[in-house]
């Protein structure tokens, strides 16, 4: 019987997070280059809903937080399609996530997200689509960052919205405890699927938020630092 893809993977980041040091990663190097990445990339380059992945850097910055260990702990990539919906893989050692929307938006796509809750007839479609997505047992999540505290400003406390306008983002998140692919085709076959599931989302948020229109450099910085081609 063949193995699962991503077991090599998984039992990796397991033996990775008992011993996060660059002596581990020094005996282990070669089996992440050659047995897990090339893999990995593979995968990404066969997915047909999202193109374009960025495969995260395996080491953590650790110049500003010298508290965080010096690797990462699962192998990552991101994605944005033209109409600004993002996609986000993690392999780790208790599986698979498969994320998509808006979790980390620009400022003009947070801007417009938040009008768009707002909106009489926007922001009850976005209810209606989470709706549909919660009821086939998917998890909507509010992105990457703590909701606010309070509504923002501009809008008033008592908005029937008021938990989504509180909201610095949107995403779906599909978990695969266990993935049972045992070849590219499958698993990017099996990953697509769970990719095209939330598509109310992201009809929703292609029509009302779209794309950002900052340049990379002004969303994130001279320097992104954590994922490269």
């Amino acid at each position: 019987m063949d193995r699962p893809i991503f077991d090599e993977a998984q039992s990796f980041f397991a033996r990775l997070e008992a011993d996060n040091t660059r002596e581990f990663w020094a005996r282990q190097r070669r089996l992440y280059d050659v047995g897990i990445r090339p893999v990995f990339a593979a995968v990404c380059a066969a997915l047909t809903v999202f193109s374009d992945w960025r495969i995260y850097r395996p080491h953590n910055d650790v110049r500003f937080r010298p508290d965080s260990p010096p690797y990462k702990t699962f192998i990552g990539a991101v994605a944005e399609r033209p109409d600004g919906v993002g996609a986000f893989l993690r392999v780790s050692s208790i599986g698979l996530l498969v994320a998509t929307g808006l979790p980390l938006p620009a400022p003009d796509q947070l801007a417009a997200f938040r009008a768009a809750v707002a909106d009489d007839v926007a922001g009850p479609a976005l209810v209606a689509a989470i709706g549909t997505i919660t009821a086939r047992g998917m998890m909507v999540r509010p992105g990457r960052a703590q909701p606010l505290k309070r509504v923002p400003r501009g809008y008033p406390a008592d908005h029937p919205r008021a938990d989504l306008l509180r909201w610095k983002g949107i995403e779906v998140n599909h978990r695969v405890r266990r993935p049972v692919w045992t070849d590219v085709a499958s698993a990017s076959s099996g990953i697509d699927e769970l990719l095209r599931e939330p598509a109310a989302l992201h009809e929703w948020l292609a029509r009302y938020v779209g794309a950002s229109a900052l340049t990379a450099e002004q969303r994130f910085g001279p320097r992104r630092g954590t994922a490269a081609p």
